[in-house]
């Protein structure tokens, strides 16, 4: 029968007649065998009776009694001789023997039952034997049975003349402890209805150690292997509960020994973990926001995977972690990460050389070393630069350095990119301009448009007077080309001076240095992976020379417009 079931046939049959309490006991007897009154929180078959019905353990344990001794084979049908009986009549058969209870009968009133009981003769020990007397002023006081053969002190056997409960196995003299179990009737009641009375060293001394000595059983609930045993006693119980905080440490211990020898997450772990959450490198992590986020999570994928906890996270089955821990590792991957990507990021040898030699020398320096004389090259540098000189930083934000002997190329502030004598510079910059030829030529070709714009206008302009006034033409050419000749030699001139300033440059040097920083900036968005200070500069680069070159413009056209008026 179901747990539900029995507790309603438990309502249904609790009234006065007595097979209605015999069927009370029934139920109660299979819930107790199997202990189902844990369902409903209880500890044990006597706090249910009293919780759910309100039952006394002495009433329980009476019902489940009278339904164990008149029953048939312990079942739920009593049995014929005893059907029709009160419950007061089956109350005072319970403490019949065998052989006196075969004499009750349908007639046999409660009275006779009585005298029944009160008619048996004096009861003996164990062993059939009458308790010790002793004569009066002698020096012996144990008390027994057989005049001494036996004592009471260490005798686990049932016992109708018990003079003093037997102790404890594990009680000193100085602390004797009595076993609460040995003629106890409350537990006898209790282990009769258990689930492991047949197994009891109590009820079948044949299961029970034998003694040194006198050879008797020695049982005792701690010899007993049925740990989940409801009716073990205290002692019992307290040596279980302490057995299994050590087996609980033990296994705490061997666990954490365990752990200890599995290694630590690598950074290959760490970076698949990263990858995961989709961590970048410019993230800002903290250790509370991982907990809050991951301390029940877990995932992975592809031979990869993860578990946190409350205490921290544990990647591919290795160590686990702390949050802190986990959040120092990290940053350290996205310090090394962000370092290889600006080393990455950072020029070569060859970029450092063609970027110093398009930008930072001056075309009389490129036509030296278009010559190739290494020696009057090296010379040059030297002179020119040969003094400890910073050139700032680039809109790269990279720069050098340059001093008597050498020269420093750096990446980014801090950072040094390439150091390198001025001989060995020279060297390799001839070899990277006999490999690129194109570098050469690119840079000469711009040296020689810097100067053709200043050309330009003066051949233009009668051109366009000759086709705009075609109608005056012929009028007075004379004294309009002399004029005209000679500003155009004070110009010349003028130009002359102005090709002799390597740093003179116009809104078309501007415009041409603009466009080439505005692809840079469109292509770092793209790439999406630059550090924030050089995206800045970049942009604020070329804000600055967005309004440069606005400026510039104008200034042109009111000179250009000041010109016409003239």
């Amino acid at each position: 029968m179901e747990y539900k079931e029995l507790k309603s046939g438990i309502k249904d049959h609790l009234n006065s007649a007595a097979e209605d309490f015999f069927m009370v006991g029934y139920f109660l007897r299979q819930i107790s065998d199997n202990a189902l009154f844990l369902e409903d929180g209880y500890k044990s078959i006597w706090d249910f009776a009293k919780g759910e019905y309100g039952l006394s353990t002495s009433s329980a344990s009476r019902f489940m009694a009278i339904n164990a001794r008149f029953s048939i084979d312990g079942g739920e049908h009593m049995a014929e001789k005893y059907i029709g009986m009160g419950v007061s009549k089956l109350q005072e058969m319970l403490g019949l023997p065998d052989e006196e209870l075969e004499k009750v009968t349908q007639e046999t009133t409660v009275r006779e039952i009585r005298a029944m009981k009160a008619a048996m003769k004096e009861p003996l020990s164990f062993f059939g034997l009458p308790k010790t007397v002793r004569p009066e002023g002698s020096l012996l006081t144990t008390p027994g049975c057989g005049d001494g053969k036996y004592d009471c002190f260490s005798c686990s056997r049932a016992c109708g003349i018990r003079q003093e409960p037997r102790q404890c196995v594990v009680s000193t003299c100085g602390n004797p402890q009595p076993c609460g179990l040995i003629d106890n009737e409350e537990w006898q009641k209790r282990i009769g209805y258990s689930l492991y009375k047949d197994e009891c060293q109590m009820l079948h001394h044949e299961l029970a150690p034998i003694r040194e000595g006198d050879k008797e059983p020695a049982p005792c609930c701690r010899n007993c292997q049925n740990k989940t045993c409801f009716n073990r006693c205290d002692v019992a119980k307290a040596e279980d509960e302490e057995a299994k905080k050590k087996a609980q440490a033990e296994l705490r211990r061997q666990q954490q020994e365990a752990e200890a020898k599995k290694p630590e997450p690598s950074d290959r772990d760490i970076k698949a973990f990263c990858s995961w959450e989709r961590i970048k490198p410019t993230d800002n992590i903290t250790a509370a926001a991982l907990k809050d986020k991951l301390r029940n999570a877990g995932g992975g994928g592809g031979g990869y995977d993860y578990q946190g906890s409350a205490r921290g996270i544990r990647i591919n089955h290795k160590r686990e972690i702390t949050w802190a821990q986990l959040t120092k590792r990290i940053k350290e991957i996205q310090e090394q990460e962000l370092q290889q990507q600006e080393k990455e990021s950072a020029p070569t040898e060859a970029e450092y050389l063609t970027e110093f030699y398009e930008r930072d020398l001056y075309p009389s320096t490129r036509q030296l070393i278009k010559d190739r004389d290494k020696a009057a090259i090296t010379k040059l540098f030297k002179q020119e630069y040969g003094n400890t000189y910073e050139n700032g930083a680039r809109t790269n934000g990279s720069s050098y350095n340059c001093y008597p002997d050498k020269i420093v190329f750096r990446s980014a502030p801090e950072d040094e990119g390439l150091q390198i004598t001025w001989g060995r510079f020279v060297t390799k910059l001839l070899k990277l301009l006999e490999e690129h030829p194109e570098i050469e030529q690119g840079a000469l070709d711009y040296d020689a448009k810097q100067r053709m714009p200043k050309e330009q206008p003066e051949e233009k302009e009668p051109e366009i007077i000759d086709a705009d006034f075609r109608e005056v033409k012929n009028e007075e050419p004379q004294e309009q080309e002399e004029p005209q000749g000679e500003e155009t030699q004070e110009q010349s001139e003028e130009l002359q001076e102005q090709e002799a300033d390597p740093e003179y440059y116009d809104a078309r040097d501007v415009k041409e240095i603009l466009r080439k920083h505005e692809a840079d900036l469109k292509a770092y968005r793209e790439v999406d992976g630059l550090p924030v200070p050089m995206m800045r500069r970049q942009r604020i680069l070329v804000d600055a020379l967005t309004l440069f070159l606005h400026e510039i413009e104008q200034r042109e056209i009111e000179a250009e417009g000041g010109g016409e008026d003239d």
